[in-house]
């Protein structure tokens, strides 16, 4: 079905090239915020290419469009790149893609990798300063002799 957004094709084992196809129903809503068209198909949903990415879905016929320059009113040929009629779009259940709150963001885990450079900089300061001071006993050493 021609629900995807992406227009990139692939060639198939019988050497046709194929556009990405989604399953019917396969759309699903998500935050416009991952989706301009506010649906997705997950992976499970794309039948080909085999093994492909989560794509981003086509906007549905007779609703504004964020795909079109003006979302309100798309052109003839933005509709034909970027809305579709056909079977695509799962029935929503539950809240709507707006009235889902959006997941806390997690915290880094960068945090690691400041304590390595914060020890490893003490480790340096400790030999520099061994090494100063055997050298400042040598000098002495050697002076006596």
């Amino acid at each position: 079905m021609d629900c995807g957004v992406d227009t990139i094709e692939t060639q198939d084992e019988t050497g046709a090239t194929r556009g990405i196809e989604i399953i019917p129903k396969g759309c699903e809503p998500v935050s416009e915020d991952i989706c301009k068209s506010g649906f997705m198909a997950p992976t499970e949903n794309v039948s080909f290419p085999e093994n492909a990415l989560e794509q981003c879905c086509k906007c549905k016929e007779g609703e504004a469009c964020p795909y079109c320059e003006n979302p309100d009113a798309c052109t003839d040929e933005e509709k034909r790149d970027f809305i579709t009629n056909e079977d695509c779009f799962a029935a929503s259940v539950g809240p709507s893609s707006e009235d889902v709150p959006e997941p806390e963001p997690e915290p880094e885990e960068g945090g690691d990798v400041n304590i390595f450079y914060i020890i490893g900089m003490m480790l340096f300061v400790i030999i520099m300063i061994t090494v100063m001071i055997l050298f400042a006993r040598r000098s002495k050493t050697v002076r006596a002799a």
